[in-house]
């Protein structure tokens, strides 16, 4: 029987895929509407980022549906999820340099783009090294699989890199145009800012919080992100 702190994991990253879709198409019809190129964009970020959570998700309908949990022995619920991370930064980084330095974006794209690739290729040859797992050891399982970047590995290296470089270009070089800007400019920028600042902070939350009720709190956030920068780009 699956405990609590299961069905909360399994619910709430369900919830994140699902509303990341939802939110991602609803950004695309509103992109289309108003002919604003950057929601599009952000719509694709958004859809991305809810597809992260992808491997807790279809893990989650198989114990309920199936009392087993996905095959991990080549550590696919790590793979599920976090090769959709990469694109996320690439689109992500995208916006933030069309908004900060126009002139120089591809430049940025690009780099992001290679260090991207090498974080998939690192992933795909040693999903085991590259993240811990921690499976239930009860059959029918109890919960859902657990697992979290190793942070000594490249990948783990890499992520934390990205989100480094998100947290310090975006967020801060958002909230650097909000002080600079004024009236309804100005009030976009903050907005902008806070939702870097709750993708980075949650984002690297989800990592180190254990399946519990503090789960529904980091998600949330989590998903909040994308609503604040929606606000700002609109």
């Amino acid at each position: 029987m699956v405990s609590t702190d299961g069905w909360i994991d399994g619910i709430t990253a369900s919830g994140v895929v699902i509303f990341g879709i939802i939110f991602g198409l609803f950004f695309f019809y509103v992109s289309r509407k108003r002919k604003a190129k950057l929601l599009f964009y952000l719509g694709l970020a958004n859809l991305l980022a809810g597809l992260m959570f992808l491997g807790v998700f279809l893990d989650f309908l198989l114990v309920v549906l199936t009392e087993n949990n996905i095959d991990n022995t080549n550590g696919l619920v790590g793979i599920l999820s976090y090769i959709w991370f990469g694109p996320v930064i690439i689109v992500s980084m995208f916006i933030g340099a069309e908004l900060l330095t126009p002139n120089i974006k591809w430049y940025i794209v690009l780099i992001f783009l290679i260090l991207s690739i090498v974080f998939e290729f690192v992933i795909f040859m040693d999903p085991l090294g590259s993240f811990y797992f921690d499976e239930p050891t009860t059959t029918p399982p109890d919960r859902l699989i657990d697992y979290n970047v190793n942070l000594n590995t490249l990948a783990g290296m890499l992520m934390g890199s990205f989100l480094l470089s998100v947290l310090i270009f975006l967020g801060f070089g958002f909230l650097y145009k909000a002080f600079q800007s004024t009236g309804e400019i100005k009030k976009k920028f903050y907005f902008l800012s806070i939702g870097v600042f709750c993708f980075c902070i949650f984002g690297l939350l989800e990592g180190l919080t254990a399946p519990g009720f503090m789960v529904i709190i980091v998600r949330i956030g989590y998903l909040s992100s994308f609503w604040f920068m929606y606000v700002g780009l609109r």
